[in-house]
C-alpha cells in the first residue's frame, strides 16, 4: 500500500430479498481491512451501497403490490440496519436509484459510444431472470441456469453492445505486468483461463426492462443492470460530474472486494470499461469464497440462508466477526455450523481472551486496590510484542486474515502463560521486596499485553476492545488510536484505576 490514501469497496448487493451472512462475511472483511487501515494512520474511504434496477426487482415489486422505488426503498433500510449491527464503518453508501449515480452511468454510456465501442444488434438466446444474466447454451445445465438450477426464458431482444472481445489482450497483458492485480492466485488464473479462451462483446442496454437507467441517446433502452452496479465504484466519487474532488483524491480504488461468483465481471467486464474510458483500474480485485451452511452455498434465490439477524442475536456481533475471519481462511469456501462456532468462540475468546482480561483485573483490584502498577522494562515482552505487530501487519498485507489472528492469540497465550508460571497469588502471599516488585511487573506485563493485543484486534472486535480499554482504565476510544503511537511496549506507563469488570465473552453452553 504505497500512498497514503486507500479506498475500498464491497460488491453492492441486489435489493431483492434480505442478506444472507455470507454477503455479511464480505462486508466483515472489507471493514476489518478499512479499520486496519485506519489504525495505521491513511485517509481511509470505505464505499458499500445497493444495486437496485433490474427485472428481478421490478417483478419482486410487481408481486408485492408496490413500485419498484417503495420496494427498494424498504429493501435498503434494512441493509443499511445490519450494517450497523454488524458494526461495518463504511464511510459512504451508493444506491444505483441515485439520481447522481444515473446522471453518470448515462455520461459513461454517452463515451462508450463515442469510442465506438458500443454498437446496436440483436440478442438471441437464453436469460434467467433470478440472476440477470443472459447465457449460452453451452452454460446451461440440464437446460437450466448453472447458477440457481431455474428455468430460463428463450429472448430476441435488440440491445447495445460492448465491444468486450476487443479488450481480450489488453487485459493479458495487464494481469502479466501487475500479477497481484487479482487476489487470489488461483482467481488470477481463471481470468487468464477465460481471456485466453477469447472474449465475446456483452449486452449493456435491455429494451424489455424499464426498471433502469435509460440509454440517454436511444429512448427505447435501458442500461443492463450489471453494467449499471459495475459503475458504482467511480460514480459514488463523483467521476464525471461536477465535483469529481473524492474521485481525483481516492481513485484508483485499493482494494474492491467481491465474491468468486461476480469474477468475470469485476477482473474482465470493468476493467474493460475503464480501459475504454481511459481511467486507470483499481489495484486489486480482492476474491473471497463462499460461506456454506454445512457443505451448501448460501443462496438468496434458492432460500438457503443464514439469517444475520438470528446469528448476531444467539452469538454477539464481535463473535461472529471474530469467527468469520478466523475460521475461514481467506479466499477459500468455508463453513458455518453451531458447533464449530461455539467451540472456537469458548476456546479462542471465552477461555484465552476473555479469561486473561478477567483473572488479572480481579488480580489488580485484590492486590493492588484497582490500581495499575508503574510501568517496568520487559525486553522479552518488548521483543515478542515487536515480532507479533510486524508479523500481524504482514499477514493482513498478503490477505492471511485467519494467520494473522493466530500470531496474535500467541501473544495472548504468552501472557496466559506468564501468568501461569510466575504466580501472583503465591507472589502477594510474601512480604519481601523483590516478591512484591515482581507482583508489580507481572501485573504490569500482564495489563500492558492485553492492552497491545486490544489495539490489533480493534479491527475485528471494535466493540469488545473498546471495552478491554475501558477495563484498564484507558480513555481513548477505539477510534482514535493509532499503531504507530499507541502499539508501542511501555507506551502505556501504568499507574491507573481500572475500570468496572465485566464479563467480555460468557461462556457458550454446547447442549
Amino acid at each position: 500500500m504505497e500512498s497514503k490514501k486507500f479506498y475500498i469497496t464491497t460488491a453492492i448487493p441486489y435489493m431483492n430479498a434480505k442478506l444472507h451472512l455470507g454477503q455479511i462475511y464480505e462486508f466483515i472483511v472489507t471493514d476489518i481491512v478499512a479499520r486496519f487501515n485506519r489504525l495505521l494512520g491513511r485517509d481511509t474511504y470505505f464505499l458499500t451501497g445497493s444495486d437496485e434496477h433490474g427485472q428481478k426487482i421490478e417483478k419482486s415489486a410487481k408481486d408485492k403490490g408496490v413500485s419498484s422505488q417503495d420496494y427498494v426503498d424498504t429493501m435498503v433500510k434494512d441493509m443499511k440496519r445490519l450494517l450497523e449491527v454488524y458494526n461495518i464503518s463504511n464511510d459512504s453508501y451508493i444506491r444505483t436509484t441515485d439520481k447522481a449515480h444515473e446522471k453518470v452511468v448515462q455520461n459513461i454510456l454517452i463515451k462508450l459510444n463515442e469510442n465506438g465501442d458500443l454498437y446496436k444488434s440483436t440478442y438471441e438466446g437464453d436469460y434467467c431472470v433470478p440472476c440477470e444474466t443472459f447465457l449460452t447454451e453451452g452454460q446451461l445445465v440440464d437446460g437450466k441456469c448453472p447458477e440457481c438450477g431455474r428455468d430460463v426464458e428463450h429472448v430476441e431482444e435488440e440491445n447495445y453492445f460492448f465491444k468486450l472481445s476487443e479488450y481480450g489482450q489488453k487485459l493479458i497483458d495487464h494481469i502479466e505486468k501487475n500479477p497481484d492485480f487479482i487476489i487470489p492466485e488461483t482467481r488470477k488464473n481463471e481470468v487468464l483461463g477465460l481471456l485466453k479462451q477469447g472474449l465475446k462483446d456483452i449486452s449493456v442496454s435491455r429494451t424489455a426492462v424499464e426498471w433502469g437507467v435509460p440509454i440517454p441517446f436511444d429512448s427505447k433502452h435501458y442500461c443492463y443492470v450489471w453494467v449499471d452496479a459495475l459503475i458504482n465504484y467511480i460514480s459514488a466519487l463523483g467521476y464525471s460530474s461536477e465535483d469529481s474532488s473524492l474521485f481525483e483524491k481516492y481513485w484508483p480504488a485499493d482494494q474492491q472486494h467481491i465474491g468468486k461468483d461476480i469474477l468475470k465481471f469485476h477482473a474482465v467486464i470493468w476493467p474493460a470499461i475503464l480501459m475504454s474510458l481511459g481511467v486507470d483500474l483499481p489495484k486489486h480485485v480482492v476474491v473471497h469464497g463462499w460461506l456454506l451452511m454445512g457443505k451448501e452455498k448460501l443462496s438468496k434465490s434458492k432460500g438457503i440462508t443464514l439469517d444475520p439477524d438470528e446469528i448476531a442475536e444467539k452469538y454477539g456481533i464481535d463473535g461472529v466477526r471474530y469467527f468469520l475471519t478466523r475460521e475461514l481462511s481467506f479466499g477459500q469456501d468455508g463453513s458455518f455450523t453451531d458447533p464449530a462456532f461455539i467451540k472456537r468462540y469458548n476456546a479462542d475468546l471465552s477461555n484465552d481472551i476473555g479469561n486473561l482480561v478477567s483473572r488479572t483485573l480481579a488480580m489488580i483490584e485484590k492486590y493492588r486496590e484497582s490500581v495499575i502498577p508503574a510501568k517496568v522494562k520487559s525486553p522479552d515482552f518488548e521483543k515478542a510484542w515487536e515480532d507479533t505487530k510486524s508479523v500481524a501487519l504482514e499477514l493482513m498485507g498478503q490477505f492471511k486474515i485467519s494467520e494473522c489472528l493466530i500470531k496474535v492469540w500467541e501473544f495472548v497465550n504468552k501472557a496466559n502463560k506468564h501468568i501461569e508460571d510466575s504466580q501472583p497469588w503465591t507472589l502477594a502471599k510474601s512480604s519481601e521486596q523483590k516478591d512484591i516488585d515482581k507482583l508489580d511487573a507481572v501485573l504490569y506485563e500482564v495489563a500492558e499485553s492485553i492492552r497491545l493485543s486490544a489495539l490489533i484486534l480493534i479491527p475485528f472486535m471494535p466493540t469488545s476492545c473498546q471495552k478491554i480499554l475501558d477495563q484498564l482504565g484507558i480513555e481513548k476510544k477505539t477510534g482514535d488510536i493509532r499503531l504507530e503511537a499507541d502499539g508501542i511496549w511501555g507506551s502505556f506507563d501504568g499507574n491507573t484505576k481500572t475500570g468496572e469488570r465485566k464479563i467480555l465473552f460468557p461462556r457458550i453452553e454446547d447442549k
